[in-house]
């Protein structure tokens, strides 16, 4: 009887040996889609499938086999010790392969989750970075109206002064007629110098003037080109120390080249010929920074205490309007300047800005003032 069951048992050998090479087959196709991308959730999760369906598949055969064997061999009561192990094997891999499934089901549903969850943080980015420009063009729009005031109210005195003394002048002074045409094209003179400054008071920004990305070590050098002429015929040395790395932050690139224009055309003005003015650019703890330092005079004590107020200055006819300026743009780019002097040692400006518009915080006290 047992040899009757031959054909029978041969067609079992047969599909369990065809059952383990399409298995393996399927588990070599999955390794080469799960390298191809190892990341991709679908392909781990073949991987996984493959690999449980061909643990079953390979102890299912065995199991079969060995069976086959015993019971031709005449050893069938050796097989009903073995047969508990065995179906405790294919039993854990039916296990094996559900718990693959309902995993990367699991997994699957998380992922689609965090796929709607990225396009919303997406659109929410991209309304930050549309009010993030609005906020840029009114800080912009501020800065040039409160410079445009500033000199304004400079202006309008002197102007004002002007005019009333030539009032005074042209009533007393009868003697020819000579002399009453000059007088009214003074006059003619002041009258327009009061309507340029009216026309200060009422300024509206017309040109939106916006941040953008832009990279300090460009923006200095090219600062440094402008005032090289004037350094070269005062007699000064100016030297360069630019980071190897790239600084790059979000601002307006006219306005902090106005900035350190200023800033080095005053350690120009304070230095003495054969002097020398060191411009380093780096990475600072909040962000980048450009340091002016010169080996000149240095300021006193109590100069330095005032040099960010508005029209305050030690140089006769000058309006003071200068750093009280450097210190409002490098403010309105979220920045700090940082000064420190000390007499017959030289003075050190630093510039700090921000690799990211809100990273520092708008410094509204008195800049730090440490003696170098």
């Amino acid at each position: 009887m047992t040899w009757s069951l031959l054909p029978i048992w041969l067609v079992d050998l047969v599909g369990a040996i065809v059952m383990v090479v399409l298995s393996g087959l399927c588990l070599h196709l999955a390794r080469d889609i799960y390298h191809r991308d190892p990341e991709h959730p679908l392909a781990n999760y073949l991987l996984w499938l493959s690999g449980a369906i061909f643990a079953f598949s390979l102890s299912r055969s065995v199991g079969h086999i060995v069976r086959h064997i015993l019971e031709l061999a005449g050893l069938g009561s050796w097989w009903k010790t073995l047969e508990p192990i065995s179906g405790s094997i294919n039993s854990i891999t039916f296990v094996v392969i559900a718990s693959v499934t309902l995993f990367f089901h699991r997994m699957q549903t998380i992922m689609n989750r965090m796929a709607r969850d990225r396009q919303r943080i997406e659109k929410t980015s991209q309304e930050l970075l549309r009010l993030n420009r609005d906020m840029e063009t009114i800080v912009a729009d501020r800065t040039r109206t409160e410079m445009a005031l500033r000199i304004a109210h400079e202006v309008r005195n002197p102007a004002l002064i002007i005019g009333g003394l030539v009032k005074r002048i042209a009533r007393t002074i009868e003697e020819c007629a000579a002399n009453q045409e000059y007088f009214q094209k003074v006059l003619e003179e002041a009258r327009r110098l009061e309507a340029l400054v009216e026309k200060f008071e009422t300024v509206r920004p017309g040109q939106q003037l916006h941040f953008s990305p832009q990279e300090l070590n460009g923006l200095v050098e090219e600062t440094l080109e402008i005032v090289q002429p004037e350094a070269d015929d005062k007699g000064l040395v100016l030297l360069l120390d630019r980071s190897p790395a790239s600084l790059a932050f979000q601002g307006n690139q006219h306005l902090i080249k106005m900035a350190i224009l200023h800033v080095l055309r005053n350690a120009i003005e304070a230095c003495r010929r054969g002097d020398t003015i060191q411009v380093a650019t780096d990475f600072a703890p909040r962000g980048i920074m450009v340091r002016i330092k010169d080996n000149g005079p240095g300021i006193p004590g109590e100069v330095l205490e005032h040099v960010f107020e508005p029209f305050y200055s030690t140089k006769k006819g000058e309006t003071g309007l200068g750093l009280s300026h450097v210190k409002q743009i490098i403010e309105e780019h979220l920045g700090n300047v940082e000064i420190a002097s000390r007499p017959e040692e030289g003075t050190e400006v630093v510039i700090t800005l921000p690799t990211h518009l809100g990273e520092l915080e708008v410094q509204t006290g008195d800049t730090a003032d440490a003696p170098g």
